[in-house]
């Protein structure tokens, strides 16, 4: 489904739903070539002993989850607008890579359900003294990514972009800080580019990606457990799309005893469930209209990741050439859209970009172009528009749905982290006030003086920016980290 927008001096944007950063649509649009079915062996790096030795721990994890009971990864919901329940898990192949040194990366594919694509993927970076040894972490986090996306190109970009250092991810600096990190791809992010039929994604909403990272968290605990990292709960990072799954889990959970709760604390990153700017929430609401109608005509995906990778194609395949997605009089190269595809919008932006007179892109600001270019050939084909709907409504606030339940009811710490061009920066810190929590701090990312938000530090700067006018590093990643450690248990916060 496409729309059409009006950017810059008139030029107009032929682009999907998230591309043309409406409101109610959201979330950076990147993922990882961490989605695409590869075999085992190309999977691990290792060979000979070490994939031996992977194998046994997996058949030890296996042993303990069944010993433990943990085969009944998530408890079951009574399911209200959230499809069918499947409650539980079970790991069907595991891989591991080394990052660098003592910094090695696991996945797990997980499956949650009966169904083709009832599968995610599960992420764990962590150091080891020996492998499969990890050292005694400080604590534990567990982030969400936004939509559409992977887990890797949104918190690991080195892994899909050379224009980094290996170490100049979210990822790799918590587990360099002796930081438990797990995260997760959804499971609507394996389906396939070549798929034309996709009637199975009716109903596939917000619901769906709730209860799937529910199960995701329950198996990084007991992996946690399991390789000698105790059984305590764990911080969840809610990135954008990933800001109101993390607040419905840590909802969910207060309905459960606590000996059955996984998450200690939120961190959510650049969007919210509510807010007070009512032309802002009507925006929403509109949008919520046009979506139903569409999945009442029978449309139940959106294709934003297939357009955005073509956009990133030509940029890089024919840099100067003429873009066709806009008229020919108006002159603006391949590379100069795929820039103006990050770099602008009403209200937010995914990247801080330099303009020419014309209104062009002519660079970035904080993230590197070459990032921003290679973060877009990564991403999820399709997603479902049901939960666009869903978060539509929740943001709306005309209809009742489950989501925001139990809002009030969280009393966890909270991080807010904001990007001043982004998404969130005052609506995210309303929704903190909606909690019970008395433990809320925030922080706002901005770099230029007010009434320059359209340059300011934008939404996906918030994990991709390396450039030293921005480095996330030092203004996102390091705040994050000194809060959980803040936090952690007296005597494991030695590095």
């Amino acid at each position: 489904m496409k729309s059409e927008r009006k950017g810059r001096k008139g030029l107009r944007l032929r682009t999907g739903w998230l591309s043309r950063h409406a409101p109610g649509v959201f979330c950076l649009a990147v993922g990882a070539a961490a989605a695409r079915d590869r075999a085992p062996s190309e999977h691990i790096n290792d060979r000979g002993p070490a994939t031996k030795s992977i194998r046994i721990l997996v058949v030890w994890i296996g042993i303990f989850l069944l010993l433990t009971g943990a085969t009944q990864l998530a408890w079951a919901h009574d399911g209200h607008s959230r499809g069918t329940v499947f409650s539980y898990g079970r790991i069907i192949h595991s891989d591991r890579t080394v990052i660098h040194g003592n910094i090695v990366h696991y996945r797990y594919l997980v499956r949650v359900g009966p169904g083709r694509f009832d599968v995610i993927r599960v992420h764990r970076v962590v150091r080891e003294r020996m492998p499969y040894r990890p050292v005694h972490t400080v604590d534990g986090v567990f982030l969400l990514p936004g939509q559409p996306n992977y887990f890797e190109a949104t918190f690991m970009a080195p892994l899909v972009s050379s224009a980094l250092d290996w170490d100049q991810s979210i990822v790799t600096f918590l587990a360099k800080n002796n930081i438990d990190v797990w995260g997760m791809d959804y499971g609507w992010a394996r389906v396939p580019a070549e798929t034309t039929d996709f009637s199975f994604m009716k109903g596939w909403g917000l619901g769906r990606d709730i209860h799937q990272a529910e199960i995701a968290l329950s198996l990084a605990r007991r992996i946690r457990e399991a390789t000698r990292q105790g059984s305590g709960t764990l911080y969840l990072l809610g990135f954008s799309y990933g800001v109101p799954i993390a607040y419905s889990v840590a909802g969910d959970e207060t309905q459960e005893p606590y000996d059955r709760r996984n998450v200690k604390g939120l961190i959510p990153a650049d969007f919210f469930m509510k807010t007070t700017d009512n032309d802002f929430r009507s925006g929403f609401c509109t949008e919520a209209v046009g979506v139903q109608a569409a999945i009442d005509a029978g449309t139940y995906e959106a294709d934003d990741g297939v357009f955005l990778k073509e956009f990133s194609d030509l940029a890089m395949s024919a840099p100067d050439e003429q873009s066709p997605f806009v008229p020919s009089t108006f002159v603006i190269t391949n590379y100069q859209f795929a820039l103006f595809v990050g770099a602008t919008g009403d209200p937010w932006h995914f990247v801080g970009g330099e303009f020419n007179e014309d209104g062009i892109p002519t660079d970035l600001l904080y993230t590197k172009p070459q990032v921003w270019l290679d973060v877009l050939q990564n991403i999820p084909p399709f997603y479902p528009l049901q939960t666009i709907l869903d978060v539509d409504a929740t943001v709306c606030n005309a209809v009742d749905v489950p989501f925001d339940d139990h809002l009030g009811e969280i009393a966890l710490p909270i991080l807010y982290i904001g990007a001043a061009g982004g998404l969130g920066a005052e609506r995210g810190y309303y929704t903190t006030t909606l909690t019970s929590s008395h433990d809320i701090t925030t922080r706002l990312v901005q770099l230029q003086p007010d009434g320059l938000q359209a340059i300011d530090y934008g939404h996906a700067d918030l994990f991709l920016a390396s450039k030293p006018e921005g480095n996330a590093e030092t203004l996102v990643w390091q705040p994050i980290l000194n809060w959980i450690k803040d936090r952690a248990p007296r005597g494991r916060t030695r590095p």
